[in-house]
């Protein structure tokens, strides 16, 4: 805890995954329950020996939507999203953090999160 989301402190932690190439909604982070949203405070990520690209999604039922911009990582390369209090990108309430990832390698993902309500 120490977050704070509207005055409320939140529960903070942090997951790595290996999402193998070309999936779609790999999941993350399984749903939190009735009106919880997981928000993404800091990330890092690393592609494999092949470039791919990586996209966030929030996943309930049916397909996933996508919470940010595709990320286009080369080989061996990626990106990191420093901490940041106010979030890089929320689920909607009561949906999966999930990714879907271009052909290519696997890519490393690290992240800091918060649920929030």
């Amino acid at each position: 805890t120490g977050i704070m989301d509207g005055g409320a402190a939140c529960t903070r932690a942090e997951l790595f995954v290996n999402p193998a190439a070309s999936q779609t909604d790999s999941v993350l982070l399984a749903a939190q329950g009735a009106g919880k949203k997981i928000r993404v405070l800091a990330l890092a990520m690393v592609a494999g020996g092949t470039a791919t690209t990586v996209t966030f999604n929030s996943k309930g039922a049916g397909a996933g939507t996508a919470i940010s911009c595709l990320f286009a990582n080369g080989a061996n390369g990626g990106a990191v999203l420093g901490f940041n209090p106010l979030g890089w990108m929320t689920t909607n309430a009561n949906e999966a953090l999930t990714c879907t990832t271009g052909a290519g390698s696997a890519t490393g993902i690290q992240v800091v999160y918060a649920i929030v309500s």
